[in-house]
């Protein structure tokens, strides 16, 4: 079962770190940019306000991976896909989907994006919306995996 908003509104201050009401939808809730940004091209870590990307066709091409501003807590009972939102995909952004959240993950999620048409990024804009799941029973055997409390962008391990 999908948790509407009415979920979120009673049960989304125990999952999203900070929570707010006003990144709720029907049935999803909006998660920000982090201001931590790593160029995958090089490797470099900035921490700025915006970020602009170059389409790879453009020579100048940028892949960057980013974090949610939000620290995420998946219980036992849950689990989550994450989309890009719609808006941001009509500008041109792309999430090189790695979008499935077990049962017991914590941390910011790490967010591959890449440009179709030049876009500059800022932090704190809704960028990806995730969606609950409900599991038919608690999970035996929830996510204890390397990237458990990670925060902001974190390359493969």
């Amino acid at each position: 079962m999908i948790k509407s908003d009415h979920w979120f509104y009673d049960y989304g201050m125990g999952v999203f770190d900070p929570f707010n009401t006003e990144q709720v939808n029907p049935a999803s809730y909006d998660l920000k940019l982090d201001n931590r940004f790593i160029d995958l091209h090089s490797g470099k870590t900035s921490v700025v306000d915006e970020i602009t990307l170059e389409p790879a066709n453009s020579g100048l091409g940028s892949a960057i991976l980013a974090s949610t501003w939000e620290y995420i807590t998946i219980p036992d009972y849950l689990c989550a896909a994450v989309f890009l939102k719609s808006s941001m995909a009509r500008l041109g952004l792309d999430h090189a989907l790695a979008g499935w959240v077990d049962p017991g993950f914590e941390g910011n999620l790490t967010l591959e994006l890449h440009a179709h048409r030049p876009i500059t990024l800022h932090a704190g804009q809704r960028v990806i919306q995730i969606v609950l799941y409900e599991l038919d029973q608690v999970a035996a055997n929830p996510y204890r995996g390397k990237y458990k409390g990670q925060t902001g962008p974190t390359m493969a391990r």
